[in-house]
């Protein structure tokens, strides 16, 4: 049982330093991403929301994951709009 705690840490929620950290990272992969405009010319999510993601229950079965722009409920996470928005911009004329 400790190791399956282990393998599935935020089962309970993302706490708020840990999605403070997911925003940070997702806003320097969308600065690199509009950087390479000319080379990148899109970016796959699997999923839209942490519901639908296919982390869930992966490597464990009733592992929680958080990795999508959207919460469960569908509801843009921090880092949605920051993300969204520096997107938009580098694909506009």
């Amino acid at each position: 049982m400790e190791a399956q705690a282990k393998l599935n840490p935020y089962a309970g929620g993302l706490p708020d330093a840990m999605q403070q950290a997911l925003a940070r990272r997702y806003a320097e992969l969308f600065t690199v991403f509009s950087k390479y405009r000319g080379t990148v010319s899109r970016i796959t999510f699997w999923g839209v929301t942490d519901g639908d993601s296919w982390l869930n229950n992966w490597p464990v079965r009733g592992r929680t994951s958080y990795p999508l722009l959207f919460d469960r409920q569908g509801q843009p996470k921090p880092h949605s709009n920051p993300s969204i928005r520096t997107a938009q911009a580098a694909t506009a004329p």
